[in-house]
């Protein structure tokens, strides 16, 4: 009883977040007098790939993606090699004002986004950074570093004393002992956050529509929110545009799901 309870809440819980794509997958196979058709159809009377074609010919949107792609692996890498350092010096190390920089961490956590948009833009355009790439993967990793370096921590803690021991035994400088034993230990950590930081960059929107002026540039979101209009929206080229962009994302927790199941199983002592 209690397994089929479990299984269930889990179905309900994947509904919830399968159902909502699989409508957007209907809405951009119809077209435009499919989506104004009262009974909804989940399957299109005469669905087709046209919209698709159009978005991938017509528009911007492949140029979008690849503006969100270099800008979320790039914000992630930068935050992945500034919260490491900092995580494990938190988790390994004891010195004056630690509690207190574990606790400033988390209180920046606290602070949204939006209420800095007007101070962020100000420190970008003294440094020259708005609407461009490189301004906006600075403010994202920036954003983004004490929750990373949080979950890092956690992470950090749980790898036994005795094993860095071993290896600071056998001769091994702090340096070697971070990256060749500490990090394949934390290898889930280090994937779970870079998916949920890839995410969180890939749907970012405030942001980027403070930082980024020109079209060019546009990420994904940006790019989304130009196809409506004033007058008339085409809800299918948006829904066709939009699920184009959740995949690179689908795809990338696919690939890097197979590192947390090697991260789990893997070992730090044999025999």
């Amino acid at each position: 009883m209690k397994r089929t309870l479990h299984l269930l809440a889990l179905g309900v819980v994947a509904a919830a977040f399968v159902l909502p794509q699989l409508w957007l997958f209907s809405l951009s196979l119809k077209d435009k007098a499919g989506i104004s058709e009262y009974p909804p159809r989940w399957i299109p009377t005469h669905g087709s790939l046209a919209n698709y074609a159009f978005v991938l010919s017509q528009s911007q949107v492949p140029w979008y993606v690849l503006n969100s792609a270099r800008v979320a692996v790039l914000a992630t890498l930068l935050t992945l090699v500034l919260a490491v350092p900092a995580a494990y010096v938190l988790s390994r190390e004891r010195f004056r004002g630690r509690q207190g920089v574990m606790t400033g961490t988390l209180v920046l956590q606290m602070v949204s986004p939006v209420v800095l948009l007007v101070p962020i833009y100000g420190l970008m355009s003294s440094l020259g950074l708005i609407d461009t790439h490189a301004g906006l993967v600075l403010v994202y990793a920036a954003m983004q570093l004490p929750l990373t370096v949080a979950v890092l921590k956690t992470f950090f803690d749980a790898v036994p004393d005795a094993v860095l021991e071993a290896a600071r035994l056998d001769g091994a400088s702090r340096a070697r002992t971070v990256l060749q034993v500490a990090l394949p230990l934390v290898a889930p950590g280090l994937g779970a956050t870079a998916i949920f930081n890839l995410a969180a960059y890939w749907g970012e929107f405030a942001l980027a529509l403070v930082l980024l002026d020109s079209q060019p540039r546009f990420t994904i979101p940006l790019g989304l929110f130009s196809f409506q209009s004033g007058y008339e929206t085409d809800w299918h080229l948006v829904a066709a545009a939009s699920f184009i962009g959740l995949v690179p994302v689908m795809l990338a927790f696919v690939l890097l799901q197979r590192y947390f199941v090697a991260g789990l199983t893997a070992g730090a002592v044999k025999g």
